[in-house]
């Protein structure tokens, strides 16, 4: 009998144990359905975007600020190849004004496209959908979080961004017929 190398029985091992994963039946595809959510903080509270909501994330462009009635508008920023409009998500969130520079923006829509600048972006959430629950609606000026999460210990508010992006459009409109 001849006594293997433990090269040979290494080898051996990672063989079966590379042909036993054929072996084991695939898990089903009725897996819950999952959520993809940037985690982010505005003005030091948590908070979660989602990312199917969004068309892209741009860090470090300056928007150059414009006269404007409308307090939210931080001014213009030139994001691929085009000027895009930067709101405050602070102030649309109603805070007074977000505590850092405003680093990350946040790209909504294709055909009028706008961003929604913030200071934080603290990264990537994968979660399960029957995690993420209804928030109760007691604040009129918060209608726009309408879910909310716990990740990694951390209770956050899911902005809804058509809602706001809705909003952002109510109060241009309403702001262009007021002149």
């Amino acid at each position: 009998m001849t006594s293997l190398s433990p090269t040979a029985l290494k080898l051996a091992e990672l063989r079966n144990a590379f042909d036993e994963t054929y072996a084991i039946p695939a898990v089903s595809q009725a897996a819950e359905p999952m959520e993809n959510l940037l985690s982010i903080r505005v003005a030091g509270d948590h908070y979660a975007i989602k990312i199917s909501e969004i068309s892209g994330l741009v860090t470090n462009r300056k928007a150059v600020a414009l006269p404007s009635p409308v307090p939210e508008l931080l001014g213009v920023a030139g994001i691929r190849g085009g000027l895009v409009p930067v709101y405050s998500l602070a102030v649309l969130l109603g805070y007074s004004q977000d505590t850092g520079r405003p680093r990350w923006f946040a790209l909504c829509g294709s055909e009028e496209p706008l961003a929604l600048a913030f200071s934080d972006f603290e990264g990537y959430l994968r979660v399960p959908v029957s995690q993420v629950y209804a928030a109760e609606q007691k604040d009129v000026a918060r209608a726009h979080l309408k879910h909310v999460l716990c990740a990694a210990g951390v209770v956050r508010a899911v902005v809804s961004i058509p809602d706001l992006v809705e909003m952002i459009k109510r109060r241009c409109g309403s702001v262009s017929k007021e002149r």
